[in-house]
């Protein structure tokens, strides 16, 4: 039988005729958005943070990009501030220089990039093109497969082109669900495990982080546990950071074989004088006499004999004024790689910046702050602990209790929320010496929030002199009265 079909019918479909002109077309990408990427990455290191949390290598189109972008992110690691001279002289050691277009290349991002404002919408112009180059990629495997002789079925064929655009959309993704069962899995794996030592005697090492008061460690099942967000909380001078300093040198001060890295952001307090503050506790010096170094010799020596401990201490202070979320995530995460810091605390909330986007009122700012501390205790694994001033309510208060309660957190309701534990200190003789004569030396731990424990009250023995909170002696009660 003679073939029919006319030439017409053997004319290319014109939409496979496009497809092909537009898979031999340059790939998209943005070089100007790329640009701005690594020069924000050059001139603020928040902008290199979310750069580096926003993007992949593979990104980038450009291979001198590509080189930039592995380089910055590595250096960043190392040292918070990228500068040109610094660049520089790495992509000369390493021989990366003329690769990239030489030095003008980094002066020229710089130049080109007089604010990191808008580093976020940089990344996504950079991201949104990658995602394109891999869905043009995606239908050139797909149109190849459809034209090869004998292709297979079409059910195939479907699935396929289903399953590669899917895993675009699932590599992109940054979800991570994963089945009851493997999770079930675990916990039953993890209880067989102590069951185990438990018979044989052996002791298994609770991953919570014990805070050196054995009753508040009770009521919280062994400690801060990680991923948790504990908020302490207090009126001025209620002891606040005396009580936080005191944990995190119980945890970073002691037998090496014990103890953890401690990270302490002191946006109000200099170095110096938490060093100080520290010290006067260990050595049970008063603090008004450390801090104008006003020793006896036998203070003096007290103060040499601790040094072996402090020594190897892993405990690491940034007394950072403003810190921002953005850094306090770069510096946690750096910490984390170099110290394996186990415990952070930040003191305090009120005196952290957000991300600088307009917000209408300062609670709409404590809650992201408060958002990103938890999202950054689930990432690092670790327990954060914040210092936050409450509102004056308390004090207002003419008659009856006047222990503080949740809607005392000042500047917002998302401090509650966003807690996984809330601790409240509390010391009678805050608001009447002289009716609390006879109990100067008391204080209350109050765990008003505890998201997988119990609630309660624990009492401690508050040594002000010297800067000290310890597990409660009543013998100390009156110590400061003369008693």
């Amino acid at each position: 039988m003679a073939d029919r079909t006319s030439d017409r019918d053997r004319t290319p479909n014109p939409s496979a005729a496009a497809t092909d002109k537009l898979l031999e077309k340059v790939p998209p990408y943005d070089e100007g958005a790329e640009c701005g990427v690594l020069g924000s990455m050059l001139i603020d290191p928040h902008a290199a943070d979310i750069a580096i949390e926003e993007l992949k290598l593979e990104d980038f189109y450009l291979p001198r990009h590509r080189t930039l972008f592995a380089l910055f992110s590595e250096l960043f690691q190392k040292q918070e501030n990228l500068d040109e001279l610094y660049v520089v002289s790495e992509l000369t050691r390493r021989g990366q220089l003329e690769a990239v277009g030489g030095k003008e290349t980094i002066g020229r991002m710089i130049l080109a990039t007089p604010s990191a404002a808008n580093i976020e919408a940089y990344c996504k112009a950079v991201r949104d093109r990658a995602v394109q180059r891999e869905l043009i990629e995606s239908a050139g495997k797909i149109l190849q497969l459809a034209q090869q002789p004998g292709a297979t079925g079409t059910e195939d064929l479907i699935d396929t082109a289903e399953k590669t655009i899917y895993d675009i959309a699932d590599k992109r993704s940054k979800d991570d669900l994963r089945p009851i069962t493997e999770l079930m899995e675990g916990v039953l794996a993890e209880a067989e495990n102590v069951q185990a030592a438990r018979r044989e005697g052996r002791t298994i090492e609770s991953p919570a982080i014990p805070t050196g008061y054995v009753e508040l460690d009770g009521l919280l099942s062994g400690g801060f546990w990680p991923g948790e967000l504990v908020v302490i909380a207090g009126r001025p001078s209620m002891g606040k950071t005396t009580f936080a300093i005191n944990i995190a040198r119980n945890v970073s001060v002691g037998r090496e074989d014990r103890i953890k890295g401690t990270a302490i952001f002191s946006l109000e307090m200099p170095g110096e004088q938490v060093a100080k503050n520290i010290a006067a506790a260990d050595v049970r010096i008063p603090g008004h006499k450390m801090r104008r170094l006003d020793l006896t010799e036998e203070e003096f020596k007290e103060l040499l004999s601790a040094r072996d401990a402090f020594a190897k201490a892993r405990m690491f202070i940034d007394d950072t004024s403003g810190l921002t979320l953005g850094q306090l995530r770069a510096r946690c995460r750096r910490l984390r790689h170099r110290e394996d810091i186990r415990l952070v605390v930040v003191d305090y909330l009120q005196l952290m910046r957000g991300s600088g986007a307009r917000r209408d009122s300062r609670e709409q700012e404590v809650a992201e702050l408060t958002r990103g501390l938890k999202a950054l205790a689930r990432e690092m694994e670790i327990p954060l602990v914040v210092l936050s001033q409450l509102n004056r309510a308390t004090d207002k208060r003419e008659e009856g209790d006047k222990r503080p309660q949740l809607s005392d957190l000042r500047e917002s309701g998302a401090i509650e929320q966003d807690a996984d534990v809330v601790i409240m200190l509390y010391r009678p003789e805050y608001y009447d010496v002289a009716q609390n004569a006879k109990n100067v030396n008391i204080g209350e731990a109050l765990v008003l929030k505890n998201r997988n424990g119990p609630v309660g009250k624990v009492r401690l023995t508050f040594l002000k002199e010297i800067l000290r909170f310890e597990t409660y002696q009543p013998e100390h009660d009156a110590l400061a009265a003369g008693d």
